[in-house]
């Protein structure tokens, strides 16, 4: 990458492993996010928004398909 690009954490996939102040930075909701998500997906769909909320706030950019979850998530 040249110098001036950013680099976004996960930018290619979802990482294994996640410190607690990322999971807490990313993919952790307010009150009133949790209820937008709740809104708007049935439960089976929940985490699956939840996880592409986080995941843009990570990286920048939408998750593509992923294999599995890092068990702290």
């Amino acid at each position: 990458m040249d110098g001036w690009h950013s680099t976004y954490l996960g930018l290619r996939e979802l990482p294994k492993a996640l410190t607690e102040f990322e999971l807490q930075a990313f993919f952790t909701f307010s009150d009133d996010e949790r209820m937008v998500i709740d809104e708007r997906r049935k439960p089976l769909h929940r985490v699956g928004l939840a996880l592409q909320i986080g995941f843009l706030r990570m990286s920048g950019r939408q998750l593509d398909a992923f294999q599995s979850v890092p068990a702290a998530l």
